[in-house]
């Protein structure tokens, strides 16, 4: 989910199976029920030294420079960095905390309060840019966030009446449709048929037992193709 909405977003909105999912500080506010109190602040802003010297083991605050390693914070605020790394920054690596990590950690021990919404729709900006810059196979590198989209996506979903369970099974449908129509537009055997449009994993597991019957009874093979074709739609 959060990998299709991210790299189709465009001008912070997406259009998904006829559903326009649109992505704002307004919109996080009203979707997670966070206020949106306390300092706009983003990565690249600055934090005056003597908010970092509270969390820095004495022997180590005058060798603060743009980052630190990990082992220079005191040991108590230690557990509760780990947390924003991996929960809140969404990073794989903790050796080194930088500035951001400071400044979330000055939000959670009620030093300075943060605009979590406004930290969020930023955070999500930054990552669509760097997914959609590159390759297929290199994008869920650059993919977290992931609980935050789908909870955008069920507040919208939400606004519409639609079921979480319709919305995706509508999305997957459209995806398996599109990936097999470009797959046979760019092949030079054209489609026996328009059932083979359809031929994706959706409905790979019902073709598959059907193939054996298909040599010795083609009729009855077709017949069961369009059951399960049908049942597909019926269910969408």
């Amino acid at each position: 989910m959060t990998r299709i909405l991210i790299t189709k977003i465009q001008d912070n909105q997406v259009t998904l199976v006829g559903i326009t999912f649109k992505l704002s500080t307004a919109i996080i506010l009203v979707a997670t029920g966070i206020q949106e109190v306390g300092e706009k602040w983003f990565k690249q802003g600055e934090i005056e030294s003597h908010f970092y010297e509270p969390y820095i083991k004495p022997r180590y605050r005058s060798e603060r420079k743009g980052y630190f390693p990990f082992s220079y914070l005191l040991d108590r605020y230690a557990p509760m960095m780990k947390i924003i790394m991996k929960y809140f920054s969404c990073e794989r690596r903790s050796s080194r905390v930088y500035s951001y990590h400071i400044r979330l950690l000055m939000l959670f021990t009620r030093v300075k309060m943060l605009n979590i919404p406004y930290y969020l729709f930023r955070n999500v900006e930054s990552m669509t840019y760097i997914a959609q810059k590159r390759e297929y196979k290199d994008q869920m590198k650059s993919l977290f966030h992931h609980s935050l989209i789908k909870i955008i996506v069920l507040y919208h979903l939400k606004e519409l009446n639609i079921a979480w369970s319709t919305f995706i099974a509508n999305l997957i449908f459209s995806q398996v449709f599109t990936q097999n129509v470009q797959g046979i537009l760019s092949s030079s055997h054209p489609p026996s048929s328009p059932l083979s449009l359809f031929h994706g994993p959706i409905l790979s597991s019902n073709m598959e037992e059907d193939s054996d019957k298909e040599q010795s009874d083609q009729g009855q093979s077709s017949k069961s193709r369009r059951i399960n074709l049908c049942t597909v739609v019926h269910t969408y």
